[in-house]
């Protein structure tokens, strides 16, 4: 079993011309993109170490917005897989604790016993005490705040298989053949197939394997139609829609794998390996910035 990338991230072709690609890849929310410091993850104050994280000094101003919410500052960037890692950690942990916060609230509003009452109150109190502490790491960190929109833009990924134990056991026989060491993260059960060396090529890859996705989906549901025709008219209409949809997936398929090696018959994960984060700041900000 040889597994090896393809391309380096640059595809053969564009399965997506008709899409305009854009520079941001993602979006959140005040609240979800707000991430918490861990103790048993991370360490003392919150942050990865050395030059995993890099703060702007001035701000960067990247472009408008038509929305009226002003223009994009680059913040931050996460210059390591690491540090990639633990930022988004950090939003899930944060992500949970604020949906803690909600479903307390919602128990604080149904509870009638005075003494329960405060008792939720003060575990309410503690939560968003913890949040507001780890809101102040991670402003530290990467200048984040609670009442502010975020992008994160992710401009270099790699993108893994997921492996089972016979093909890890294949893996390590072949590199032992070969005199080769063993690929980085191996022993995760993972093992590269491309790299994606720019923003476009990140955006690119998400979506072409969305638009795989759309059609496998659509092959599913059709799939679904055929068994329930309940006549021999309505069974091959529904066939025949199947068959094109099915044509339609097996040559995204060969173009995947052509491109990424990715195949629908595998589970994959794509690692941030560097990403920047930015922030809406309004005219009037900006102007209060360079006074």
């Amino acid at each position: 079993m040889n597994f090896k990338p393809t391309n380096n991230g640059k595809r053969a072709f564009t399965m997506l011309q008709l899409l305009k690609n854009t520079i941001l890849l993602g979006s959140c929310t005040c609240l979800l993109a707000i991430a918490a410091c861990d103790q048993n993850q991370n360490n003392d104050n919150g942050s990865s170490s050395g030059e995993e994280v890099t703060v702007s000094g001035a701000p960067e101003v990247i472009g408008a917005d038509d929305t009226s919410n002003g223009r994009l500052v680059q913040i931050a960037t996460l210059n390591s897989p690491e540090a990639n890692n633990e930022f988004t950690r950090n939003v899930q942990i944060m992500q949970a604790r604020v949906r803690e916060i909600a479903n307390m609230n919602t128990l604080l509003a149904e509870e009638e016993d005075a003494a329960a009452k405060r008792a939720v109150e003060n575990q309410i109190k503690e939560l968003i005490r913890r949040v507001n502490e780890d809101n102040k790491k991670m402003a530290d960190t990467y200048r984040y705040s609670l009442n502010r929109k975020y992008i994160r833009n992710v401009e270099q990924a790699t993108v893994f298989i997921q492996l089972s134990d016979e093909d890890v056991a294949a893996v390590k026989k072949q590199a032992g053949e070969e005199g080769r060491e063993l690929p980085p993260l191996l022993d995760s059960n993972l093992i590269s197939v491309c790299t994606l060396n720019t923003a476009d090529a990140v955006q690119g890859y998400q979506k072409d394997v969305a638009r795989v996705q759309t059609v496998r989906d659509e092959a599913i549901s059709l799939q679904a139609a055929v068994t329930a025709s309940e006549t021999s008219a309505d069974k091959a209409y529904a066939q025949g829609k199947l068959d094109v949809v099915m044509d339609q997936l097996k040559a995204l398929n060969v173009a995947m794998f052509d491109a990424y090696g990715f195949s629908i018959n595998r589970n994959y994960t794509m690692q941030i390996d560097k990403s920047s984060l930015f922030v809406w700041a309004s005219e009037s900000e900006l102007a209060n910035v360079t006074e």
